[in-house]
């Protein structure tokens, strides 16, 4: 799933890529609700998703980009569906996936860039990279899917391209158009109204 998102970010606008990427929790939220109103929140969500993506003010969508995107969008799906079943195991379930994941990663790794790979700074650097892009939001993650119904963790989680789109225009200086701050509220706007209006589960 991150590699497909990493390599949708070299070709298209962040934003947009998660942008794409997000429609996988969109569709379970969607083929998982009951409730009338947790179609509406993900409708608004979807809005706000065309909004942040149509109104990129570079208008440079390249095909490949959003084909790695929507690959990566239907890994994030399936990775709701799998790690909603396996929120129990906490820690133990992050560290088995992260391992399975080394296992594919890192020959890809070395196969591009060669024993580089294995300098000191690199090494540091792919620490980093891993606590912070990885290991952290994914064991957070299978604790919020403990506690959450999957449609309202797959809304939640519809917030992360407006994050991008903030943390892009704050840390990179990338200028938003209002459709982009249009598309930002509306996110906002589904995110916190499928947390408000969720029905409360029984924690066992």
């Amino acid at each position: 799933m991150n590699l497909l998102i990493y390599r949708a970010f070299a070709y298209i606008p962040v934003s947009i890529a998660i942008s794409i990427e997000v429609m996988g929790p969109l569709v379970v939220a969607m083929l998982t609700s009951w409730q009338i109103k947790d179609l509406l929140w993900a409708l608004l969500s979807v809005v706000g998703l065309f909004l942040l993506a149509a109104g990129d003010i570079h208008k440079v969508i390249d095909i490949r980009g959003v084909a790695f995107s929507v690959a990566a969008a239907f890994f994030w799906g399936l990775y709701v569906i799998v790690g909603k079943r396996v929120s129990n195991g906490g820690g133990r379930s992050v560290a088995a996936g992260m391992t399975v994941a080394a296992l594919i990663a890192v020959p890809l790794g070395t196969a591009q860039a060669g024993s580089s790979l294995f300098l000191p700074g690199v090494l540091l650097t792919g620490l980093c990279v891993a606590i912070l892009s990885s290991m952290l939001p994914f064991l957070l993650d299978i604790y919020a899917m403990r506690w959450l119904p999957s449609r309202v963790f797959g809304v939640l989680m519809s917030g992360s391209p407006a994050v991008s789109a903030l943390a892009g225009w704050i840390i990179l200086n990338e200028n938003l158009s209002l459709m982009q701050c249009g598309g930002i509220l509306s996110v906002m706007a589904a995110c916190a109204g499928c947390a408000l209006f969720a029905r409360p589960r029984t924690l066992s």
